[in-house]
């Protein structure tokens, strides 16, 4: 019997392993695939999909954290605040502080006043009543920024967002009358005699035969009555204060003091008066004496007593006959004469005062028919505190009489006229100070 044979085995490689089969390609087959295959997969669009979304996810992640970025940054404290920087937009972009304001309760802010009275029954100052104020609109200005003519706003800065003092984009309007904003100087307030508070045409109206009579009657009564300002009270009265650190204004037309005061479309320039009022520290023992004048007319009050009263017309001192400081003054300081204005500066009585002593001080003036207004007010200084022949004789130069060492405009600091000032004033600017309620 025949053993069967195991079937042919192919033989062995080199390396003992079978050797490889011979591969059998259908090219026909392969043809087809091809040609089956688009445009996309030829131009391998699988990859470039993929790197497309990778991408896309890579840019979403990126514009994710600069958008959260910029928005952090562009965050502003709730609480900081920016200076005026020269107020307004026509000034220099406010600067950003970081100092943090601290919230207050504004229950705790708004307190009822105290009336203020005086403790002395001979005293003839007159306070008026403090006007009073609702805790609505109180706590409304605490939260709300402030939209009152209060502190620079606008785009110029400072706290709150109203116009700011005064006039025009956050600026402080400051005029040779004063300034809306300060705290150091002497409270002008400005009077048209010719119309009633009601706005109502009164006996001074321009165009009736006795106006500028009636205007001088109500002047006088004011002196009259001991320069009491009730005397004003039926007039029409400017609605702001100005703050001034001197009484110097050259010579300009009438209109700037209704317009100083913001009232030039309510008031023509003439009849109107302009009083300013304080208490002021002597800066030295010295004697000295003011020296000025007015167009139409100025007086000053040192300590209630008439210390000057010069221009075209005359109150209460016509002839130089100061009787509160028991002195006849007849001495001027003269200057160019110029077309329509006064060619002198008028001296008033020497003063005694010790240095560091307080002093109320009144200065009034006004314009008569209209037209140009001026009104200078300086010092002299005597050279020594010892009499010459009854007399203290004079340094015979004047210093612009001063409340407070601010800038002065331009037009004081040249003011034509022949005027030789020294307006810096070193030594002698009798700073303003707190008036006293019982004085």
């Amino acid at each position: 019997m025949s053993e069967s044979l195991p079937p042919e085995l192919p033989p062995e490689g080199p390396s003992g392993l079978p050797p490889e089969l011979p591969l059998v390609v259908d090219e026909e087959d392969l043809k087809a695939k091809r040609s089956k295959r688009t445009f996309w997969q030829k131009l391998g669009g699988e990859g470039l999909a993929i790197s497309v979304i990778i991408h896309l996810i890579l840019i979403v992640i990126a514009l994710f954290w600069v958008i959260s970025t910029w928005t952090d940054s562009a965050k502003k404290e709730p609480d900081s605040f920016s200076t005026g920087s020269g107020g307004g937009a026509a000034g220099e972009r406010a600067k950003q502080f970081k100092t943090r304001l601290q919230p207050k309760n504004p229950k705790s802010t708004a307190k009822t006043p105290n009336r203020i009275s005086s403790k002395n029954a001979n005293a003839t100052i007159a306070l008026p009543d403090l006007p009073t104020t609702s805790m609505a609109s109180l706590n409304t200005g605490l939260m709300g920024g402030g939209q009152s003519k209060g502190f620079g706003g606008g785009s110029g800065g400072g706290i709150g967002s109203g116009m700011g003092i005064g006039r025009g984009n956050g600026k402080n309007f400051v005029s040779l009358f004063g300034s809306k904003l300060g705290t150091n100087g002497l409270v002008g307030t400005f009077y048209d005699i010719k119309q009633t508070s009601s706005r109502k045409p009164t006996p001074a109206t321009p165009g009736s035969a006795e106006g500028i009579g009636a205007y001088r009657e109500v002047v006088r009564e004011f002196f009259a009555g001991g320069w009491t300002v009730s005397k004003f009270s039926g007039y029409y009265k400017s609605p702001d204060s100005l703050i001034a650190g001197q009484i110097f204004v050259p010579s300009r037309p009438a209109t700037e003091g209704p317009a100083a005061f913001g009232v030039e479309k309510e008031v023509k320039p003439s009849r109107w008066v302009a009083h300013y009022k304080g208490t002021v520290e002597v800066p030295q023992s010295l004697p000295f004496r003011f020296v000025g004048s007015g167009d139409d007319w100025l007086l000053v009050r040192w300590d209630r007593k008439v210390a000057l009263d010069d221009g075209y017309e005359h109150f209460l001192v016509p002839d130089g006959n100061y009787k509160d400081f028991k002195q006849v003054v007849k001495k001027d300081f003269y200057i160019d004469r110029k077309p329509g204005s006064l060619n002198r500066l008028a001296c008033g009585p020497w003063i005694n005062a010790t240095k560091g002593s307080k002093v109320p001080i009144e200065i009034i003036f006004g314009e008569t028919p209209g037209g140009v207004s001026d009104v200078y007010l300086a010092i002299e200084v005597a050279k020594s505190g010892n009499r010459v022949k009854g007399e203290y004789e004079g340094e015979g130069t004047l210093k612009l009489f001063r409340v407070n060492n601010e800038p002065l405009p331009d037009e004081i600091k040249k003011p034509g006229r022949g005027l030789t000032i020294d307006m810096d004033a070193d030594g002698w600017i009798f700073r303003t100070v707190r008036e006293s309620a019982s004085r």
